[in-house]
């Protein structure tokens, strides 16, 4: 006799699953194809994921010429088992492109730019899903993609919507709704904001509704753009920790760390690197700013945090001061250097919740 179980049950089930079983479990029936290809259940499975702390996630070594995945977690980040553990993606177009930068991962989305093969003045924007390998191109811009910018994806939840900012190296900003599938010009904007650009930034950093980043000039204070209303805020330092950059900064940015917006920078003085990361406990109030940790070394050229784990270990992604490329390490084992192979140059790294999310489905 088969065992029948209810719905909600199946579904209490399927959703602890990682997204390559799911795939898989579709062919099982018609009643779980349409259970797990169904928005609700995607979300749902999506949310356990970011929600539970001992969820595995998935962290992506963004190469050169190709990228990697593997599942991670502090026991084995200093493993060798983890390298062996990689696996190899499929790009997210027909031929191999020249070359790509990942821009951010969100909601276990990827933004992407490629630059195509042979035509190499060809660049374009994807948006894709690395644990599906779904792909889809995005709407080409007004402002051209050769050029540095900085850029960034987020949720709108008052519109129920993904949103891309992009902001160029003169400050122009353009605004992707995908349900809309077009770009718009942002007009407004404060006078001589210039985000900070750099070949290994996250970009545009998104917490609390807003994308932000930090003023070239600073002026002890960083940039908010709502997502929803469109509105520009500053975000003030707290007095005595201001960040005045200057020659001996070699490093600074934003990011975010279990849904806390943070500040780091990598300052260099005879020799010897020191790394500052603050983080702001609550959200718009520039008392809540600490310092949550600052190390020193000789060998480090810049260091990005990448991912908190339960414990409060911190994963970091370090430019080497005599190696191609980067490593990652943690903040603890300031000795161990992530395993990395010869002939692949990492260029970044990235940790993302797995998600059975379409991004085909997300531009219509």
């Amino acid at each position: 006799m088969g065992v029948h179980l209810q719905e909600e049950i199946i579904i209490d089930i399927l959703i602890k699953l990682p997204v390559r079983s799911l795939l898989r479990f579709k062919c099982v029936s018609m009643l779980w194809m349409t259970l797990i290809s169904d928005p609700y259940f995607t979300m749902k499975h999506f949310n356990y994921g970011k929600n539970n702390q001992h969820s595995p996630k998935i962290l992506v070594l963004n190469g050169e010429f190709r990228s990697h995945c593997s599942s991670l977690s502090t026991a084995l980040l200093s493993s060798v088992q983890l390298v062996e553990d990689v696996q190899k993606l499929d790009w997210p177009c027909n031929r191999r492109p020249l070359s790509f930068r990942m821009y951010c991962c969100y909601d276990g989305l990827a933004l992407i730019k490629v630059r195509d093969y042979p035509c190499y003045e060809r660049h374009i924007l994807l948006l894709w899903n690395p644990s599906t390998r779904e792909s889809v191109v995005l709407p080409r811009t007004e402002f051209s993609v050769i050029n540095d910018y900085a850029c960034g994806l987020g949720y709108d939840s008052v519109s129920g919507d993904y949103k891309i900012l992009k902001i160029d190296q003169r400050a122009r900003s353009e605004i992707l709704t995908l349900k809309s599938g077009s770009w718009r010009k942002i007009d407004k904007r404060p006078i001589g904001v210039h985000p900070v650009l750099s070949d290994m930034e996250d970009s545009l950093a998104f917490v609390h509704g807003a994308f932000h980043w930090l003023d070239s000039s600073l002026n002890n204070s960083l940039v908010s753009f709502s997502i929803s209303n469109e509105v520009y805020r500053e975000i003030p330092w707290q007095e005595g920790m201001s960040l005045v950059f200057h020659r001996h900064y070699i490093k600074y940015g934003l990011s975010v760390l279990e849904g806390l917006l943070c500040v780091y920078s990598t300052h260099v003085h005879r020799g010897i690197y020191t790394f500052k990361l603050s983080v702001m406990k609550d959200y718009g109030i520039k008392e809540s700013w600490i310092l949550l940790f600052s190390i020193q070394g000789t060998d480090l050229h810049s260091i990005i945090p990448k991912y908190k784990f339960s414990d409060g270990e911190v994963l970091l992604c370090c430019r080497h001061v005599e190696r191609k490329g980067v490593v990652l390490k943690t903040f603890k084992e300031s000795s161990g250097l992530w395993p990395q192979s010869v002939s692949e140059c990492i260029l970044n790294g990235f940790v993302f919740t797995e998600s059975l999310i379409s991004p085909k489905l997300l531009l219509t």
